[in-house]
């Protein structure tokens, strides 16, 4: 009886152990986003939309990702414009416009995590480069006029995230860097401060 024991000790010893959650998951995932965008320009704030795409590395403790994100919005603004013309009065011509920047945000960005370093929340920072796609579109005078742009920039962005199902849900807050030079609005940075809420599924 002794000898079964000893041997049954010795087999669940030499078992390999069961893994912990961490070992079980995936080093990719992937996020959509929602949020709202308000540029540093006289452009309103606006609705946007993302998602991204990431890889966990190996290095520092898996503590860096690398993650590719596109996000979508237009900001626009309104106002009116007055003419070269004049009326009849001699005075000049005025006519309401507005201005719409339609851009999508092609990012990189290393992100640094903290896990559980704020109890169940795992804090994170991060930054990169972004290559941003603009077209601004201009409607006065019954007229409507398009110039379409691309440009590098970059952008910084820190968030939480909170462990829930198979990945995550988390805020996050970004700013962009992103300049532009129309004729219609001149030489400007059109970038903007974002907040977001996504969740992150792990694969």
């Amino acid at each position: 009886m002794n000898a079964l024991a000893l041997l049954a000790a010795a087999a669940l010893a030499a078992a390999p152990s069961a893994p912990n959650k961490k070992d079980r998951e995936g080093p990719f995932f992937i996020a959509p986003k929602v949020g709202f965008s308000k540029p540093l320009t006289s452009l309103g704030g606006d609705l946007f939309l993302g998602g991204e795409v990431g890889y966990l590395t190996p290095l520092l403790q898996r503590r860096l990702a690398l993650v590719l994100e596109v996000n979508y919005h237009r900001p626009s603004t309104s106002g009116t414009l007055r003419g070269p013309r004049l009326d009849n009065l001699g005075q000049p011509i005025e006519s309401p416009y507005t201005l719409a920047d339609r851009e999508v945000a092609i990012q990189l960005s290393a992100m640094f995590r903290f896990p559980r370093a704020l109890g169940p929340l795992t804090p994170y920072v991060g930054a990169g480069p972004g290559l941003y796609l603009h077209r601004v579109t201009v409607e006065s005078f019954d007229s409507t006029t398009s110039e379409s742009s691309s440009g590098l920039g970059f952008q910084a962005l820190a968030g939480a995230e909170l462990p829930l199902g198979p990945g995550g849900v988390f805020l996050e807050a970004k700013y962009h860097f992103a300049p532009v030079d129309f004729l219609t609005t001149g030489d400007m940075n059109t970038g903007a401060v974002l907040a977001a809420v996504g969740y992150r599924l792990r694969l």
